[in-house]
């Protein structure tokens, strides 16, 4: 049939719908996989899983109303559920929409069939879309990618995960009307495991453990059922299994004439007769006839099948049950048939290495050569891709017997591997070369024959004018008849047209037996030089005709014997081999090359028919495969950015360890001390070794995978920064941990971190600047031996200054940017568990597909959350300086233990800062900063429970007493002895004002970041700090001034909305990491206030307030017994940062009341005091308020005259005295 047939076919409403059918399946297959690929752990609940209690599978539909009100009983699992949902929410929809787009697509194709068979579409039947070329492989490919989605989709998500996404759904919705609900639950139920006799039992004790099988293969125990709750019109199943089996569906045989592949030609045919007997279980278990001929035809050499893209299928496993299809099968698959078969195709494969050796070798396959020989090389390419096939895919059978019989003995298959690797990587390259040279032909075919007829008219000229005797040689030899005859044969030549090839071909045939028979002519016979010009012109109009059998057909032939989508999935099995490879030789990255591309031919299957109904899915499809390639292509390249930093660990290693440091001047006696020959030559040897890495890679030209553009330059970089981040994730997670209390163990630990960061430092250093002719003079040191002293010292100040030039990138900058990645995503991580909606790792913006950031295990077991290194750090900080075990000195601006030892001080952030940089600096300030904010919540929440009406009233009452703050209340001192008795006597405060402590912890620990930060950027980045204070200065005028402008016509600026929004992104990212911020000013919630707060606050001070005393030597409150009391410096922040979330009238209420407090217990005092005494005694209460007063003016900001207002001068000159 035509192409313009099929065209017409596809482009009438009967074929276009069916096209898109197959293009909808398509597009499904590639979500399956992709959802597939990223699945939650969470969905594998283990008993000890966190989500366990609120994941539930379609059991929960018997009962939801019962498992509901069990877990809204409980606040914890409300909170979970409540944080299940809002984590994996968009997960959920993506897999339903999956599920429900497979239940869809299924009932359109079924409503599609109906209406063929009602004739709804005009002249158009199942029968007449069968008989059609291209009608027929639609219809069939419907169909058949149907039952693939089903068998893929039991592979991938197992039954019980099925029904826990459904039912999470499901609960999420919070409604039952769901349309196809009941449909997409028969799609995910899970099936019960068949049931084991005795005597299979018995057998498979006595064969012993069946072998590995690759992950691509579908080793479904009842594929049949899965397909039976989805079938398809009987006599549909059976007229198409008749067409396959009578028909070639898409054409391969003409593409393998040989009757030995005509397995390989039927493969893709195979592939869906294997499914549509699934949906016909009763031919294969009763319909012996039938069997027998299909597997005669299609499976008798051939019993693991690929039935999708590298998903493949082992027949004796999958129809051992089918008594039919068993019998079928029996003849074939003994031992020793597979033995035999397995036989021929290995001895193949050494005879075709030698004859792929022999065409690839250099300056053998040129133009010419594929021009004459091509018959030759298909034949050559057929035989390997044959040979390919079959070993690849039957060495992975799942039958023990039949894999033995394959594969043979553990050194047999080892040598056959590698074997089998050469004729993998030899085929690719012969295709590549046989493709671009022929498509270079086809691309110059006319310039090439225009210039054939051309060279072949001058010489057929030059010979009539040779007869014509005008020549002064040719004067013995003119002949009037040879010259017209010669000049009538330039006009034929001449006159040949290009596009009418077939008549073209009939006259340079015909020209070419002329001119062999006048070559018998005597005068052309005696004439050397005559016979020459003959010859030459018989050659040019030979080239002609060959030129013109240069066909597009021979071109896809070539792509259709070298197709290799089976082999997805079974050449990971490769990988190890390729890398031992690669390190004895780095240059065979250039058949790599190749084999990448003959993998490509994975997007075919999948994008032919998307991109022919043009789908809007074409692009994510693609990007998908094509993303999965990458993924290969970097597993494979990856040994040698792994062989570079093994090589370069090597390197700084002899550069710290055995080389010496030359000093600035030397005696000669002791040069050669310093020489280190051997030291300096084995460094000069490993830095030709990173060069002949990193050339082998450069070699890789510029490639597409599908959609994606593979850089050699950035596949070396990439794999350089992956492997940079393991070792520097490696080296801080196993660094910080603490498993002691002390703060020496923290200084230990960030000596070592500092050390260790260095070394791998300065290896990135290795790469860092430019030295363009390292490889020579490295080269030269091996040749040139009366030089080697020169070269090596040479060299040696060459590795000095790194290889850039052949490693291409910059390995300072890189490391920067991998440690700060590591550590936003280590501080990204640690902060979830403040959050309700969890960033899962796979998820994070900061996390790279290519450059992977490990995840590694806590140290802590047994426990629901295992911090990670930062978490680690900052737990172990936070223990250090916990208000109940420390004192903060603020003259020393550090955490004292009772016996005054330093547990972290300045020194303490200087490690830190040499350690982490600004970005774990920052980090850690992010973490306290979210630690403070839940510390916050926690802290309102208790005041809001505390809150009851009795005690609400008591508050309005004292309200009323203290009124106005300014003055002294009537009742005096008395006025607050029931009530703050009441708030010391209750046992909740004390916990609270623990939790406020901590809060004023979080504080004081972000305001020494800061302030390190900030000296350190003024020292070290000077111009940028200035910058960003000008800038942040800039930005909060143009904030404040917009208000003002807005309504103004000539008020366009463009760092407002969202311009202005990606600016205060970026600019508070800036100003953390220099810190130029203020932490006291921090706004962490926004809640409205409790009432009362003001004054319960006050009432909670000065309830504990008799438990500190002023130390006038340290200048601060202490308490009064050792282990009481809190410290007093982060209990005031606590305070004053729980008063900043709100409206500063709160902030100034609490300072009046304890203004108010002082001068109440002054003036009580002064009236209690005799009067023959001449200074009034101040009660205790007195100077430790005002202690608290002037602490909390030092840590939070409190206007002056506020100050001044409710400690006037007076008062505080009596009590510093």
């Amino acid at each position: 049939m035509t192409k313009k047939t099929d065209t017409d076919f596809i482009q009438k409403p009967v074929g276009a719908i069916v096209l898109r059918f197959v293009s909808r399946a398509q597009a499904l297959i590639a979500e399956l996989l992709r959802l597939s690929d990223h699945v939650p752990p969470v969905f594998h609940p283990s008993p000890d899983s966190r989500f366990a209690a609120v994941i539930f599978d379609l059991r929960y539909l018997k009962s939801p109303e019962l498992i509901e009100e069990r877990l809204e009983a409980s606040p914890d699992l409300l909170a979970l559920d409540e944080e299940f949902r809002e984590t994996y929410q968009q997960f959920l929809e993506r897999t339903f929409f999956l599920f429900d787009g497979i239940v869809k697509y299924h009932n359109d194709v079924i409503h599609y069939l109906e209406d063929l068979q009602e004739g709804v579409y005009i002249e158009s039947t199942i029968e007449s879309v069968l008989v059609d070329e291209e009608g027929r492989q639609l219809l069939v490919e419907a169909v058949t990618l149907h039952g693939v989605i089903l068998m893929l989709l039991e592979h991938r998500f197992s039954g019980t995960l099925r029904e826990q996404l459904v039912i999470g759904y499901y609960r999420s919705r919070g409604s039952s009307d769901i349309p196809n609900f009941d449909a997409v639950c028969t799609l995910c139920r899970s099936s019960p495991p068949p049931p084991t006799s005795a005597i299979a039992s018995v057998t498979q004790l006595l064969q012993g453990a069946p072998p590995p099988v690759p992950s691509s293969m579908l080793m479904l125990s009842r594929p049949e059922e899965l397909l039976a709750n989805f079938t398809f019109p009987k006599h549909v199943i059976q007229t198409m299994i008749g067409q396959l089996l009578n028909d070639d569906l898409y054409h391969q045989v003409r593409h393998y004439p040989n009757p030995e592949h005509r397995s390989t030609a039927l493969s893709a045919q195979a592939s869906c007769l294997y499914i549509l007997l699934l949906y016909a279980p009763h031919m294969l278990q009763n319909d012996h006839l039938a069997m027998r001929g299909i597997v005669d035809k299609f499976f008798r050499e051939c019993w693991v099948i690929s039935v999708f893209m590298g998903f493949t299928v082992d027949l004796s496993q999958s129809w051992d049950r089918f008594k039919a299809a068993k019998n079928a099968l029996s003849a074939f698959l003994t031992p020793a048939a597979a033995s035999e078969l397995a036989v021929r195709h290995v001895s193949k494969v050494n005879h075709l290495l030698s004859e792929l050796g022999a065409l690839l070798s250099e300056g053998v396959l040129t133009q010419d050569y594929v021009l004459s020989n091509m018959p030759s090389l298909l034949s050559c390419l057929r035989k390997c891709n044959v040979t390919l096939r079959w070993l690849l895919l039957h060495r992975k059978t799942a039958s023990k017997k039949l894999r033995d019989a394959v594969v043979g003995n553990a050194a047999a298959q080892s040598s056959d591997d590698d074997a089998l690797l050469s004729l993998l990587l030899d085929t690719a390259k012969l295709e590549f070369e046989v493709k671009r040279i022929y498509g270079d032909l086809l691309e110059g075919k006319q310039a090439r024959w225009e210039h054939c007829r051309t060279h072949a008219v001058d010489c057929i000229e030059e010979l009539a004018e040779f007869f014509s005797g005008s020549k002064s040689l040719s004067k013995k030899v003119a002949d009037e008849n040879l010259q017209r005859w010669f000049q009538q044969m330039a006009v034929e030549v001449n006159s040949l047209d290009y596009s009418e090839t077939i008549s073209a071909g009939r006259k340079i045939q015909q020209i070419i037996a002329a001119l062999e028979e006048v070559e018998q002519f005597h005068q052309i016979e005696a004439s050397l030089q005559t016979k020459q010009h003959l010859f030459e012109t018989r050659a040019q109009l030979h080239e002609m005709v060959r030129t013109l059998n240069l066909q597009e057909t021979t071109l896809a032939t070539v792509s259709v014997v070298s197709d290799a989508a089976y082999a997805w999935g079974l050449v990971n099995g490769f990988t190890e081999r390729i890398h031992a490879r690669i390190r004895g030789e780095p240059f065979t990255v250039l058949k790599l090359q190749c084999l990448f591309l003959k993998l490509r031919s994975i997007l075919d299957i999948p994008l032919l028919r998307i991109s022919q109904c043009n789908s809007s899915d074409l692009l994510s499809v693609t990007e998908y495969y094509s993303s999965q390639l990458v993924i290969y292509v970097r597993a494979v390249l990856e040994i040698i950015p792994v062989s570079l930093f093994a090589i370069l660990n090597d390197v700084i290693a002899a550069q710290t360890k055995r080389l010496r440091d030359l000093p600035g001047r030397l005696e000669k006696e002791h040069l050669r001390d310093y020489a280190q020959l051997d030291e300096r030559f084995t460094l000069a040897k490993a830095t030709h070794q990173v060069a002949v890495f990193t050339q082998g890679l450069l070699a890789m030209k510029l490639t597409f995978m599908g959609a994606i553009e593979l850089d050699p330059r950035q596949l070396l970089e990439d794999g350089i920064r992956k492997q940079l981040v393991q070792q520097l994730a490696f080296a801080l997670h196993s660094i910080l941990v603490f498993p002691t209390g002390t703060s020496e163990e923290l200084e230990e630990k960030l000596h070592e971190l500092i050390s260790t960061l260095l070394s791998q430092r300065r290896s990135m250093e290795y790469f860092q600047v430019s030295c363009p002719s390292l490889f020579l003079w490295v080269e030269d040191m091996f040749y040139v031996n009366v030089f080697i002293r020169r070269i090596i010292s040479r060299a040696q100040s060459l590795i000095s200054s790194g290889v850039q030039d052949y490693v291409h990138v910059h390995g300072l900058q890189l490391w920067q940017q991998e440690f700060t990645r590591i550590i936003d995503f280590s501080v990204e991580q640690e902060c979830n568990v403040f959050l309700k909606r969890k960033i899962k790792g796979w998820e994070s913006a900061i996390q790279n597909t290519a450059v992977p950031i490990p995840s590694f295990e806590g140290a802590e077991k047994g426990v629901a959350r295992t911090p990670n290194f930062m978490g680690q750090l900052v737990k172990k900080l936070l223990s250090l300086t916990h208000p109940a075990r420390s004192m903060y000195l603020a003259p020393m601006s550090g955490w004292f233990d009772a016996d005054g030892h330093e547990l972290v001080g300045l020194h303490t952030f200087s490690l830190l800062q040499s350690s982490l940089g600004p970005a774990g600096m920052a980090g850690i300030d992010r973490i306290l900063s979210f630690n403070a904010a839940s510390s916050l919540q926690s802290a309102l929440k208790v005041l809001s429970q505390q809150m009851d009406e009795g005690f609400v009233a008591k508050l309005r009452q004292l309200e009323n007493s203290l009124s106005p703050p300014s003055a002294i209340p009537d009742a005096g001192v008395a006025v607050y002895n029931e009530m703050v008795a009441k708030v010391g006597n209750n046992q909740v405060w004390a916990s609270w004002m623990e939790k406020l402590a901590q809060i004023g912890q979080f504080q004081m620990l972000r305001n020494l970041i800061a302030s390190h930060l900030r000296a350190a950027s003024k020292v070290d980045a000077g111009l940028v700090s200035l910058g960003l204070e000008a800038l942040n200065t800039a930005v909060l005028a143009d904030i404040s001034n917009t208000s003002k402008i807005t309504d103004s016509p000539v008020y366009q600026g463009s760092l407002h909305g969202e311009g202005m929004s990606k600016l205060l992104t970026e600019l508070r990212k800036q100003l953390q990491m220099c810190g130029l911020y203020s932490a006291n000013c921090a706004i962490f919630i926004t809640s409205p206030p409790p009432e009362f707060l003001s004054l319960l606050l006050f009432l909670v001070t000065m309830s504990r307030l008799p438990r500190y005393i002023v130390d006038r030597h340290l200048g601060t409150l202490t308490s009064k017994t050792k282990k009481s009391a809190l410290d007093c410096c982060p209990l005031v922040v606590g305070f004053g940062t729980l008063l900043q979330q709100f409206h500063p009238s709160h902030m100034t209420l609490y300072v009046q009341y304890i203004g108010q407090y002082i001068q109440t217990h002054i003036e009580h005092s002064s009236l209690t005091t005799s009067s023959d005494k001449k200074t009034v005694e101040l009660p205790a209460e007195v100077p430790t308020a005002a202690a608290w007063l002037l602490s909390l003016f030092k840590y939070v900001s409190i206007p002056q005259n506020l100050l001044d207002l409710c400690l006037p001068a007076p008062i505080l000159d009596g009590i510093e005295t």
